[in-house]
């Protein structure tokens, strides 16, 4: 079988409320661990501060671009990282068919996408259908689960690390956002998770799933998915779905 000569570029997308120098660590990592290039989705918190007004039609387009650019620079499809709801804008951009009156299409660029605590479904306890929701369900209809496999490979990583939220103890600030935050993603019933994402919600119909047991969800406290220890466990399982999906594409 055909194997790639060349090692990976990578595109990270963050997740809600953060910024490019969250990932710093990250992409370190991921460099010395072999990535041809680490590059960073253009989100910023004053974008995802918006996504409650106007959706999550404009991320859609700064996630896709960041894909395009990476995918110019690189000989093949590039791995797509999306921690959190940046998974959730990576799907979005792969889409099919428009989203909120935006389409990009990119899936033909992305040769694997690595999800970290994305809720690819929710169970909130709010009575609102908020953006989050929205970009779910359009997902489950127009490109449900690993919708372009073999071509794209998928991996999703989840935790089990924390009690189902409505009987742990709040000890830090941390958790207790968490907390404040789980009313909007919600958790499966005797379910465990990263603190705000369960471990159920986080994988996705024929994807490739690892679970953790001490992983948290953000990237403030530790052990969280960028940590050094962490990324050296999926990152080896994500470079062989990138050259599976490259055998299946040469195929």
């Amino acid at each position: 079988m055909n194997q790639p000569a060349r090692s990976p570029h990578v595109v990270v997308i963050g997740g809600y409320l953060t910024e490019p120098v969250n990932y710093r660590n990250l992409r370190r990592r991921l460099l010395d661990q072999g990535a041809a290039r680490v590059s960073q989705a253009p989100v910023h918190l004053p974008d995802w501060a918006l996504v409650g007004l106007v959706g999550m039609g404009p991320l859609l387009l700064r996630g896709a671009r960041a894909i395009r650019e990476a995918r110019r620079a690189a000989p093949d499809p590039v791995i797509v990282i999306g921690h959190s709801m940046g998974g959730l804008v990576a799907r979005l951009a792969m889409a099919p068919e428009p989203f909120d009156g935006r389409a990009a299409q990119v899936a033909g660029d992305v040769g694997c996408l690595v999800t970290l605590g994305t809720p690819h479904r929710f169970e909130p306890t709010i009575p609102w259908r908020h953006p989050g929701m929205v970009a779910a369900g359009f997902l489950e209809r127009v490109s449900p689960g690993a919708w372009y496999a073999p071509r794209t490979g998928y991996l999703t990583v989840g935790s089990t690390l924390t009690r189902p939220a409505r009987r742990a103890p709040i000890r830090s600030v941390v958790q207790l956002s968490n907390r404040v935050l789980l009313g909007f993603v919600g958790d499966v019933e005797g379910g465990r998770g990263d603190g705000l994402v369960g471990d159920a919600l986080s994988q996705l119909d024929g994807a490739r799933h690892l679970s953790y047991p001490d992983v948290r969800h953000g990237t403030l406290g530790a052990p969280w998915y960028g940590d050094e220890a962490i990324v050296d466990r999926w990152w080896p399982v994500a470079l062989e779905e990138w050259r599976r999906a490259l055998e299946a594409r040469a195929a």
